[in-house]
């Protein structure tokens, strides 16, 4: 199963998208954990993670979601943007692809990205 992290969206917009593991940042709920303690875990994800998409529709980043885009441009992950909002150059810099719409970024993500996580079931076609 592909995983994703995922910045500005609901898990309420995800919910049709059944066959990918979002991961879903929320600090409200890590009130219990101390900063660096989110910090580890926010690493650790984004690690084990297949892809990161962000909405670039939104109002703003938060710092903390700045914070996860930036662990998984350092670690050479896929970085999908959705939307058609312009950043600031060093988020632009970021993206390794943008799309439109979230549909489509999902079909883009199911079809050029389950090799790297390991879920593809069938034997790879070699032509010749």
């Amino acid at each position: 199963m592909l995983s994703v992290v995922v910045l500005g969206f609901t898990l309420e917009s995800l919910s049709g998208f059944s066959d990918i593991a979002w991961a879903h940042h929320d600090s409200a709920k890590a009130s219990g954990l101390s900063n660096r303690e989110y910090a580890l875990i926010i690493e650790k994800v984004v690690f084990q993670a297949d892809a990161l998409l962000v909405n670039l529709d939104v109002e703003k980043l938060t710092p903390t979601e700045v914070v996860i885009l930036h662990h998984a441009y350092i670690q050479n992950k896929p970085i999908m943007g959705v939307g058609l909002r312009v950043w600031e150059p060093v988020i632009e810099e970021m993206l390794s692809n943008r799309i439109n719409d979230l549909e489509r970024a999902v079909k883009h993500i199911r079809t050029h990205y389950t090799l790297i996580s390991g879920t593809l079931n069938a034997s790879p076609v070699v032509q010749r």
